[in-house]
């Protein structure tokens, strides 16, 4: 997997002379507070998109470097994580896709190597998404309903996105990772997204509790064993040109589940910034 990235990003001046190209790099900090195994990381990401006709081709990676508590820790946590995805348009209003991302994890011998699969459908407004993620001694299938609507008040254009998240652990209590978490989850999340001249403002919160989530479409999953419960996002961008640069904060509230640590607070900055050609 990591050759095929690699590979990929050497088409970057061929992706740079298109005109339908983004190119997206993130960094970001991460604050654990009431953690009993983590302290802070960083994280750092590149994705790269370029659509031709009805194909858009989708490379995403991640890198997280996480300093950790010893012990119980080992060590620290150093994450890779490959994604893909490719879509195509049927026609003006439907829209399919596949996804595929791989997880190098250098502790949780729990999920790493594990692969996450995903296959969507967008008619119009509404979409659907299916995700098997397949861990070694574990599986969980998540299934994503989406409803999306857009407004205009004047120069203001608005943006509502609906989504409900339903998780599903198979064979959870097969190992003392997954065992304490529950069987079925469901997520609703609310996202808004409002645009004038340059300026973007975006926010978004997920009420209820979910595990082992596929985030972002595919690009993110949330592999270890911790079980969140309300997140609240606040981004703000401007364009400059083909360039977008924009800042996010995010706060999340967890539960350690495999040694029933509650109370656990993560908060994030993240710095991004986009190249459109």
């Amino acid at each position: 997997m990591k050759k095929i990235v690699l590979s990929a990003l050497l088409w970057l001046p061929y992706f740079a002379q298109a005109e339908k190209t983004t190119i997206q790099t993130t960094y970001q900090t991460l604050a654990f507070e009431g953690s009993k195994k983590k302290d802070a990381g960083k994280r750092a990401d590149l994705h790269l998109m370029h659509k031709e006709g009805k194909h858009r081709y989708q490379l995403g990676y991640v890198y997280t470097d996480t300093k950790t508590f010893k012990p119980p820790m080992k060590g620290d946590l150093n994450v890779h994580k490959y994604a893909l995805k490719y879509s195509y348009s049927l026609d003006t209003i439907q829209t399919i896709s596949g996804s595929f991302l791989h997880i190098d994890d250098n502790l949780m011998r729990e999920t790493d190597g594990g692969n996450i699969y995903g296959v969507a459908y967008a008619y119009y407004a509404f979409g659907i998404a299916q995700y098997l993620s397949d861990y070694p001694h574990f599986r969980v299938y998540q299934t994503d309903i989406t409803y999306h609507t857009a407004h205009d008040f004047g120069a203001l254009k608005a943006h509502l996105s609906l989504l409900l998240k339903y998780i599903h652990l198979a064979d959870k209590n097969s190992n003392n990772f997954s065992k304490n978490a529950k069987e079925d989850y469901l997520t609703p999340a609310i996202k808004v997204h409002l645009h004038r001249g340059d300026y973007h403002l975006g926010a978004a919160i997920f009420l209820g509790k979910r595990v082992f989530g596929v985030m972002q479409e595919g690009f993110v999953v949330q592999h270890h064993a911790m079980e969140f419960d309300e997140t609240y996002m606040l981004g703000l961008s401007k364009d400059f040109a083909s360039i977008n640069a924009k800042i996010k904060y995010s706060h999340q509230n967890a539960e350690e589940i495999p040694i029933h640590n509650k109370n656990v607070k993560v908060d994030t900055i993240a710095l991004q910034l986009k190249v459109m050609f």
